[in-house]
């Protein structure tokens, strides 16, 4: 019976030894990307017809979380956007979750939600840039040893809204063009 007991005692500490093991600790993530964003801009001038350019525009943010479990990690982005007339810093919810995993390269999906504001934009005399909306969703490759550093490669889609007011003309009441730029993004980055 004293053998039985001592085989059970060290069977259920091996156990919890293991248990402890495998259990999840919570981590501060940080994703930093920087990149281009390709694609067609539509503004719409107040009463005069609509007009869609292709751009190619600079990009960089820093998504910074909590890795909430092994797949999931939810945090804020911040970043710059280098638009052709505007100058927008996206600040947003985000999230990075991870689809497959592999050895050395695993797919993940992202999200980022939020409004960009033109805190840094200069303005031409009697313009005024106001920020809007914008949705970031995307999916990437991270290429490094499970949990800790790795490089990334992600392609995203982004939308971002723009309001501009500008000055009157002789006989306008009203003079502003609403901007949405819908953009390709890809960025290179590290996730730590």
């Amino acid at each position: 019976m004293k053998v039985f007991s001592q085989l059970l005692i060290c069977f259920l500490l091996s156990g919890s030894l293991l248990a402890q093991e495998n259990t999840f600790k919570r981590r501060y993530v940080n994703h930093t990307e920087f990149g281009g964003l390709f694609g067609r801009v539509k503004s719409s001038y107040g009463y005069q017809q609509n007009a869609v350019e292709s751009k190619a525009s600079i990009t960089a943010q820093i998504y910074n979380g909590l890795q909430l479990n092994k797949s999931l990690s939810a945090g804020v982005t911040a970043g710059m956007d280098w638009y052709k007339t505007a100058l927008v810093n996206p600040l947003a919810a985000g999230m990075r979750y991870d689809l497959f995993k592999g050895k050395s390269a695993r797919l993940f999906g992202t999200l980022d939600a939020g409004y960009g504001f033109t805190w840094f934009h200069q303005d031409t005399d009697g313009y005024k840039t106001k920020g809007g909306w914008m949705l970031n969703p995307g999916v990437g490759v991270k290429y490094g040893k499970p949990g800790g550093n790795a490089f990334t490669i992600v392609f995203s889609y982004k939308r971002q809204e723009l309001h501009v007011d500008k000055p009157l003309w002789y006989d306008q009441q009203v003079r502003f063009e609403e901007r949405i730029y819908n953009r390709l993004a890809l960025r290179l980055g590290m996730y730590l």
